[in-house]
């Protein structure tokens, strides 16, 4: 009699379109609880139990906890890194373009930011170094690559330091989200994708009258 073989590490896990679907719920489930509390508050039940699945699907799909949890920083990364790729299949991306994507991703994911700042400024170890490292392999290097391709062609002054370019520019496209409930109740001003845009244009134009040769 033949000998059946079953494949245990597979049993009661999704495949196909229902794999990406438990993997998004994950992802969502994580982002409630992360913004929350801080990582090591944070169990893999209670993700599992709002997700409404079980435990093991984060080791299956992640790893882990903090798979899980680098998993939503690449999610946004990778959104604004998609962003910049299709923007222009026939000349290089500019400042103004990466400001724009940014600036809408920033408004698409409204937790983002005040994450960054309490993940990377008021945190420290391991899974801040991830953050760090994740942001600066991806970001940081395509920023400094827009200022100086601009100085090198001349339309940006030959004096600027592009780091501390990039630092303004950062500024003045991340603080509107950050203060986003500052700024929509004061100024009564909607932070959706619309005003994003607006937002944008408005801070490349006062950006390129400090920068501009």
């Amino acid at each position: 009699m033949a000998q059946v073989t079953t494949n245990k590490s597979n049993l009661g896990r999704p495949a196909g379109s229902a794999s990406d679907k438990v993997r998004g719920e994950l992802i969502n489930s994580a982002r409630q609880h992360f913004l929350a509390r801080e990582f090591k508050a944070v169990s893999v039940r209670q993700i599992a139990e709002s997700a409404g699945v079980n435990g093991a699907m984060i080791n299956y799909y992640f790893g882990g906890k903090k798979g899980l949890y680098l998993a939503m920083v690449d999610d946004v990364l990778n959104e604004l890194d998609e962003a910049l790729s299709g923007l222009r299949a026939d000349s290089e991306i500019t400042l103004a373009d990466f400001g724009h994507s940014y600036s809408l991703v920033l408004a698409r994911n409204p937790w983002w930011p005040n994450f960054m700042i309490r993940e990377v400024l008021f945190s420290d170890g391991e899974v801040r170094e991830a953050i760090v490292d994740r942001f600066g392999s991806i970001i940081g290097p395509k920023l400094f690559h827009l200022v100086q391709q601009e100085i090198d062609k001349g339309n940006y002054r030959d004096d600027l330091n592009p780091q501390l370019a990039i630092i303004s520019f950062m500024g003045m496209t991340i603080f509107p989200f950050i203060a986003r409930p500052l700024i929509e109740q004061v100024f009564g001003i909607n932070l959706d994708e619309a005003m994003a845009s607006t937002i944008a244009q408005h801070n490349q134009q006062l950006f390129m009258q400090g920068v501009a040769a």
